[in-house]
């Protein structure tokens, strides 16, 4: 399936060089990984070391509006993946 992730601008160097990269994948995960297969570089910035995602992202599936979601949820064809990037400070 064909999926749309769109990225916030401080992963966009590592990612496709643009808003948004297509990915194929049955779940978020599965997308995920093959957007870090085409794109090795944003594994680093996007997970810790012990493969978590970072704090400051979040994974979004928007298809009826826009829900937070777990790396195994179900994706279909033509969903729109958004991961956003959280402003953090203190």
């Amino acid at each position: 399936m064909s999926v749309r992730v769109k990225l916030p601008s401080v992963l966009q160097e590592f990612g496709c060089g643009a808003e948004a990269c297509e990915v194929t994948g049955k779940t978020v995960g599965e997308c995920i990984k093959n957007l870090e297969m085409g794109f090795p570089n944003i594994k680093n910035h996007l997970f810790d070391r012990q493969g978590k995602l970072l704090h400051i992202f979040g994974i979004y599936l928007k298809s009826d509006g826009i829900q937070p979601v777990d790396l195994d949820t179900p994706v279909q064809e033509n969903d729109e993946l958004i991961i956003l990037s959280f402003i953090m400070g203190g």
